[in-house]
Formats: C-alpha cells, sequence, structure tokens
C-alpha cells in the first residue's frame, strides 16, 4: 500500500498525495522559518490518483505543503487553484496555527498566493508506538469534560510557560485536583488543529473549544507546542494517577465549512472525493 504524506528515508524525503480529478500536483518547500518557498516540485503521477516524488538531501524538519491544478468551476465541485497552498492531510505536525483571511476563501486569480497565511507541514518520524494497555475507564465512572487552554490558562501553580497547554494537565495540582473530585477520565475537548469560523474574528471572538477541525492528525501548536510526544507525556502521567484519557475528535465537517469557507486542504486536493454537497451549499466530510 501506498504511504500518503512525507516518508523520510536514509537519503531524502518522499512526498505522495492523493486526487481523483486533479491534473497538477506539487510540493512546497520552505526555508526553516516557513516564511519563505525555497522550491516547487511537480509530483509524478503513479496510478490509482497517488501523485509523489522523492527529494534527496531533505531530512525531518522540513517544511512544506501541496499545491494542485484542474478544473476550477465551485458550482460542479471543482475548487483546484495552485495558488492555495494547502495543508498535507497526513501531517503530524504544522509549525503554527490557522488564522482567518478573506484571502483564505478568495476565488481562482482573486487572492494571490496563500502560503504567507498557511501553516507548513513540518516532516517528522513518528516515535515508537508505545505498548497497548487495557484502558483504565469503567462504566460508571466520572467523565470530567476539559477545555485544554480555559481548564489551566490562569492556574497559579503552573509554571506560565505552559499554562493552557496539555501539558499542564500532567502538574501535579492539576493531577491532585482531579483526583480529588473523583475523575475516572478526562475528555480532552479537540486538540487537533483547527480555525476559526469566519463569523468570529469580526466580532472580537474565536473559536476556543476547537470543533471546526482543518488537520485531523496534527495537534493545535498552541494547546500541545510539544507536539505529540507532550500529549504521549501528559497521558501517561493522568493514567499513572489512575486516571484515563479520552479524545474528543472531529470528522464530520471541517473549518473548510460551505462554499464561501476557505481552501486549506482537503477541499483544494480533492473536493468531489472528500466531501458531499448540501442543498444550502454547507459541506460535509465524507469520512464522518
Amino acid at each position: 500500500m501506498t504511504s500518503l504524506g512525507a516518508t523520510i528515508t536514509q537519503d531524502g524525503i518522499r512526498f505522495a498525495a492523493w486526487s481523483s480529478s486533479a491534473r497538477r500536483l506539487w510540493v512546497s518547500i520552505f526555508d526553516e522559518q516557513g516564511n519563505r518557498e525555497l522550491d516547487r516540485l511537480e509530483l509524478k503521477p503513479e496510478g490509482e490518483g497517488v501523485h509523489a516524488l522523492f527529494v534527496s538531501g531533505l531530512a525531518e524538519g522540513t517544511r512544506y505543503g501541496f499545491r494542485a491544478d484542474g478544473d476550477y468551476a465551485p458550482e460542479r465541485g471543482f475548487w483546484f487553484d495552485p495558488d492555495k497552498l494547502l495543508t498535507d492531510p497526513y501531517a503530524a505536525e504544522i509549525d503554527r496555527p490557522y488564522a482567518c483571511h478573506w484571502r483564505l476563501a478568495a476565488r481562482r486569480n482573486e487572492g494571490s498566493d496563500t502560503a504567507p497565511l498557511m501553516p507548513k507541514a513540518v516532516v517528522k518520524a513518528l516515535s515508537t508506538a508505545v505498548p497497548v494497555l487495557p484502558p483504565l475507564f469503567r462504566p460508571g465512572g466520572l467523565i470530567y469534560e476539559v477545555p485544554v487552554r480555559a481548564f489551566t490558562k490562569l492556574h497559579p501553580d503552573v509554571p506560565e510557560k505552559q499554562r493552557g497547554t496539555t501539558a499542564a494537565l500532567a502538574h501535579p495540582a492539576i493531577v491532585e485536583h482531579l483526583r480529588r473530585l473523583g475523575v475516572s477520565a478526562v475528555e480532552l475537548m479537540p486538540v487537533t488543529a483547527s480555525i476559526d469560523e469566519r463569523h468570529l474574528p469580526p466580532l472580537g471572538l474565536s473559536n476556543a473549544w476547537g470543533y471546526n477541525p482543518v488537520t485531523f492528525m496534527a495537534l493545535d501548536p498552541r494547546l500541545a507546542p510539544g507536539g505529540l510526544a507532550e500529549l504521549r507525556v501528559t497521558v501517561a502521567a493522568l493514567r499513572a494517577a489512575g486516571i484515563g484519557t479520552i479524545l474528543d475528535l472531529v470528522f464530520n465537517h471541517t473549518g473548510e465549512s460551505d462554499r464561501l469557507g476557505p481552501t486549506l486542504s482537503l477541499r483544494g486536493l480533492d473536493n468531489q472525493a472528500y466531501y458531499r454537497h448540501q442543498p444550502d451549499g454547507r459541506l460535509v466530510n465524507d469520512t464522518g
């Protein structure tokens, strides 16, 4: 089976993306800060919708994004626009949060290159899987739903740099508080990368709960600046205290929203494959 996303080898990185209807796909390589595009390399069709390219000399930590071209006819479900930098759906880490901007939703040839506005995927070697242990939670136990940022942001005992992050949940003061309450498991409200709904910034508001995801496997760097390793340490610390962890995940819609929403990832790669259209113009993720 073909591995999609970025695969690290001894000699470089293999980039692969899937689209059933794109005519051309590229990978854009960025500098260490993720601000300047160093190269744009066309992926080669390998059959069954897979486009891939091996790039020698690249290593873990490389920042990148995809671009796709094909028909642009939103009324027929085609949103291809090579000016839109697209986050790899298989990215395990991104270098900054998503932020709303009108150009992310601009029509083709009306908004210019969106790379300066977009997070860059960061090539990461996944750590070795931990042993699968039996779940701690038992029916009848207390599940405590936790918004990570709000739960720890103002806690005076948590170091200021940790407040509002998943790492703060492993702090002894937080763990002891949960134990005193008799919590059997914490249910973390979404910690994967999300974006504000477009009506919130003009009101001076933001989505604090994370139920508007973009990148399903990359954590939001505001909530887990240490990435998957940070979350793993926190889960282990809670487990050692007898507290299980449940991750709240959203798969039935994304931050790409309706026909007026931004093009960030799945829509730009293959809108017709990933979404089904509703009469009111909403896009619903067919994976959900």
